[in-house]
């Protein structure tokens, strides 16, 4: 958690709102991971989290998820290393997947989600005659990937295709998993399909890609059981017979912590004796999985600080022309004030890009770096929107 003194600095200095990504924290958070995982499993950073870490994370994580073109563009416009990339994303158009296969070849590793995407990337790959590495993704009862018939006929059929290489299977169900129970149902039930699939096939499939879903606790009164989680996903990876590696796919769980929203009050009055401030930024700003209107009060602190005054409730709503725009309904303030700043925190994931960035047409907020090493770098200013929301 950064100190007060340093998030003072980052208000003076580059004003809100602001997002803050505390890169020592992000880092910690990847070496916690690491020592409980040792050799058991590799980490894969999920870029959807958080896109504006992926050329932090490149040095943290075995390897990063992209979802689209625009993600993939991203990476090469930051020079990541191709290696590092696993391209994935339900939805891969015939020309995005020749785009990035001209561009990085086998260098990258591509889940199919499809047999339309598995005759594309067969496609090249004969015409080319050079090999590419794949994961085959399987469904857990949603649009993603494929089921396991479709999965073993793929399998089977591999030899007319032998400079495709299927590395592996591609396992994701979902985020915020409340219980650590659901994981370990998950892996049991991988691990009873990778035997199946190598018997049924004879190949040996080398490779599992697991997202687990880590759940974040965000809003106060919330048990933190992540440390118990993750010791449960451990035993889990352990226990399995099939004995191919693991890499473990995470976005919330790495990126999370690091993150701070920064929200100047700029008004502040009563209304029927409910207390509301109006902040400069709101939820087209911030967005916190399981928030509905504010309901929550997610963990947040006030500058300056105040010791005195009378504690009162307050209603904090955000600069929106909608009746939607509640960050928090019942927030326990001490001497709340115009020119006070909220700073809140666990914004390292999703936060920033799930809201309605376009709605009303405000600037997107400036994105700030900060570490020990570095100081603060400024990585993105505000950006007009007005330009996007208007005929041209």
């Amino acid at each position: 958690m950064m100190m007060m003194d340093q998030l003072e600095y980052c208000i003076m200095k580059f004003g809100t709102p602001s997002y803050l990504f505390d890169i020592d924290k992000m880092k910690e958070t990847v070496g916690k991971f690491r020592e409980a995982l040792g050799e058991k499993a590799g980490l894969c950073f999920a870029m959807k989290a958080n896109p504006f870490l992926a050329g932090q994370m490149e040095t943290q994580a075995d390897r990063l998820e992209v979802c689209s073109m625009g993600e993939f563009r991203i990476c090469k416009k930051q020079g990541i290393a191709p290696e590092k990339l696993l391209i994935s994303g339900v939805l891969k158009e015939k020309e995005e997947i020749l785009e990035i296969l001209d561009t990085y070849g086998g260098a990258c590793t591509y889940t199919i989600e499809s047999l339309d995407q598995y005759h594309s990337f067969s496609e090249w790959c004969q015409r080319k005659e050079k090999p590419v590495h794949v994961y085959l993704r399987l469904t857990s009862g949603n649009q993603f990937g494929m089921d396991g018939e479709t999965i073993y006929n793929i399998i089977k059929i591999r030899t007319m295709c032998p400079y495709l290489n299927i590395q592996g299977i591609h396992y994701f169900s979902g985020t915020q998993k409340k219980h650590a129970g659901k994981i370990k149902e998950e892996l049991e039930y991988l691990d009873q399909f990778l035997m199946e699939m190598e018997e049924r096939t004879g190949f040996q499939l080398e490779e599992l890609e697991y997202g687990p879903g880590l759940s974040v606790p965000y809003f106060v009164g919330q048990e933190d059981h992540r440390s118990s989680d993750l010791k449960e996903l451990v035993r889990a990876v352990e226990g399995m017979k099939w004995k191919g590696s693991v890499m473990l796919e995470m976005g919330r769980a790495l990126a999370a912590d690091c993150g701070y929203y920064l929200t100047t009050v700029k008004d502040i009055k009563q209304s029927n004796g409910k207390r509301y401030c109006i902040v400069d930024g709101g939820i087209h700003h911030l967005s916190y999985d399981g928030q509905i209107r504010g309901m929550y009060e997610p963990v947040f602190r006030v500058w300056p600080e105040n010791q005195t005054g009378a504690e009162c409730q307050w209603t904090v709503c955000g600069s929106l022309c909608t009746v939607n725009d509640v960050l928090m309904q019942k927030a326990s303030i001490r001497d709340l004030k115009a020119g006070n700043v909220l700073i809140f925190e666990r914004a390292g994931a999703y936060a920033m890009t799930e809201g309605m960035a376009l709605f009303l047409s405000h600037e997107l907020p400036k994105i700030l770096f900060y570490s020990k090493e570095m100081g603060w770098k400024p990585v993105r200013g505000r950006i007009p929107t007005f330009e996007w929301n208007m005929e041209n």
